[in-house]
């Protein structure tokens, strides 16, 4: 049912927008990955999701689950609730296990949209995602005004790798490591 869902949504995509994406051959066929992508539209998770042949399990935010139709969605394609405000451990567990469990999670680094395209305060907690599952991480441009058939371009990187002895890191390690995925990212524009 999921993949035919997906279908559908790639189909309606296609025909809303003119999408391209380069860099297909960088995702792994199998394993657990952090997938990062700059976030301009609530466009951006169906976008991804139906072009990228793995299945995605997205953190977002918790206010979202409570939002008719939304919440509904997100609990069925089993999506992370994330508590903004603090540290929200559960949350981390949940993402950890996924990643270690060889499945995909899919991440905004901004945690929220980005007003100002290019532009975003990017969170510590990707950083520390990156260490804690000793993870790769696949950074994603997407560049689109999402006007009814406009281009739509998905630019997706070379898998990096992030770790730091057990231990070892500590918050400014886990900050730095989240800037550079962002202009990892950020570098995909071109």
């Amino acid at each position: 049912m999921y993949k035919f869902v997906c279908l559908l949504v790639k189909g309606f995509l296609s025909l809303l927008f003119r999408v391209k994406v380069t860099g297909k051959e960088n995702i792994p066929k199998e394993g657990g990955f952090i997938l990062c992508s700059n976030h301009l539209s609530n466009w951006d998770p169906p976008l991804l999701q139906a072009f990228i042949k793995r299945r995605i399990y997205y953190m977002a935010k918790e206010e979202l689950f409570e939002a008719f139709g939304v919440g509904f969605i997100l609990r069925r394609i089993k999506a992370i609730p994330v508590h903004r405000n603090g540290a929200d451990i559960t949350s981390m567990k949940r993402a950890i296990k996924t990643v270690r469990g060889g499945d995909v999670l899919g991440i905004f680094p901004t945690g929220q949209r980005e007003m100002v395209k290019g532009e975003g305060d990017v969170k510590a907690g990707i950083g520390f995602l990156a260490v804690k599952t000793n993870g790769v991480v696949i950074p994603v441009h997407i560049t689109a005004s999402y006007k009814v058939f406009s281009k739509v371009r998905v630019n997706i990187g070379k898998p990096v790798e992030f770790a730091v002895p057990e231990g070892k890191a500590t918050t400014e390690d886990f900050e730095l490591i989240s800037e550079k995925i962002y202009a990892d990212i950020k570098s995909l524009a071109n």
